[in-house]
């Protein structure tokens, strides 16, 4: 990521500088009407892209556990008996409004000009910009990591050492308990447009004003975790202690007292774009340019990722299975800015 911007940010400043120093731009003579660099031939170039997309996303997770009977009771969060008496599973929602830093390239070739008023140009691009995000919690309840005791910086309770604990901590007592729902975009996003170039010449300047209709596929990677603590329910106690006296109590912890799950989805976008081009300079047959722009784009097809996962138990807390369903939706829509530099071939 570091060396992607870095590489931006010293073509942007080179092109850049050329503003303050426009004379050194060509040798040629200006020509007597004003024309779009190389417009009776076909452009290629390259260009180094950098931006943000936004796109809105919600998250889902219930978990359950199903014991001595058909009905289940709440795994994760736990349960408020005011409010939830008979301690129903209840789903946990979130959303957020994500924002991935982008930075990649893209190749571009252009049209000679027509020959008709205004003089556009065709061009189609096809594009590869990674992005760079780290995972978003959509869906968070509690602080789930591993059951522990309660006394601050303790030890995952599979991994304290036996003999040491002389206090003993329950169920409701216990940290690292929760449910949390992850997503996080994958690296690979590509794609491709199609527009039409039109120019604009202003203070000797070089303009071009590019909409057109794009392409993109990006890939979303979910994820969710759910923690509970099982232990035993007579003495109300997860690790074994040891008294006083030296004598060990034996606690009871259900393990494993998490489950995860994950998944993820591939999904492709269409959509209009609008970019503002600058000219800044040429070196021989290399033209450069300065651009920014935004796009829109709608996700085709279902939005949705829905995963899960079931553990079965038989052990001295009775018999039966604990599930963890989870779902990631995306929004429609997903919005990108960003801005560039452009190098073309002009040729002789």
């Amino acid at each position: 990521m570091r060396i992607g911007v870095n590489v931006f940010l010293l073509c942007a400043a080179i092109s850049a500088l050329q503003l303050l120093f426009p004379a050194g731009a060509t040798a040629e003579p200006p020509p007597a009407r004003p024309l779009q660099t190389g417009e009776e031939r076909w452009v290629p170039s390259l260009a180094v892209v950098g931006g943000v997309n936004f796109q809105d996303l919600d998250a889902r997770s219930v978990s359950g556990l199903v014991q001595g009977g058909f009905v289940p009771t709440a795994l994760q969060p736990q349960c408020d008996l005011l409010t939830n008496p008979f301690c129903n599973p209840v789903p946990q929602n979130g959303s957020d409004l994500y924002a991935v830093p982008l930075v990649g390239g893209s190749l571009e070739i252009m049209t000679p000009a027509l020959p008709i008023p205004t003089r556009p140009r065709f061009f189609l691009s096809a594009d590869v910009i990674p992005t760079f995000a780290s995972a978003r919690n959509l869906a968070l309840a509690g602080n789930p990591s591993c059951v522990s005791g309660p006394e601050p910086g303790a030890p995952c309770a599979t991994d304290e050492v036996p003999g040491e604990r002389q206090r003993a901590f329950g169920e409701d007592s216990a940290n690292g308990q929760g449910t949390r729902t992850t997503v996080r975009y994958d690296t690979l996003t590509y794609g491709a447009n199609a527009g039409v170039s039109f120019p604009l010449q202003f203070a000797d300047r070089q303009f071009r004003i590019k909409p057109s209709v794009g392409w993109t596929s990006y890939k979303l990677e979910a994820e969710g975790f759910v923690v509970n603590a099982a232990c035993d329910p007579v003495l109300d106690q997860c690790t074994d202690v040891t008294r006083l006296d030296g004598t060990v109590v034996p606690g009871f912890l259900r393990e494993p007292e998490s489950l995860s799950a994950s998944a993820s989805q591939r999904f492709h976008a269409i959509g209009p774009g609008l970019d503002f081009e600058m000219d800044t300079g040429r070196f021989g047959p290399i033209g450069s340019s300065l651009f920014l722009g935004g796009r829109a784009y709608y996700t085709l097809g279902d939005r949705s990722i829905p995963f899960g996962t079931t553990q079965l138990y038989d052990d001295q807390l009775g018999s039966g299975f604990a599930f963890a369903d989870f779902e990631v939706e995306a929004d429609a829509w997903q919005y990108r800015a960003h801005l560039g530099i452009r190098f073309m071939w002009l040729g002789n």
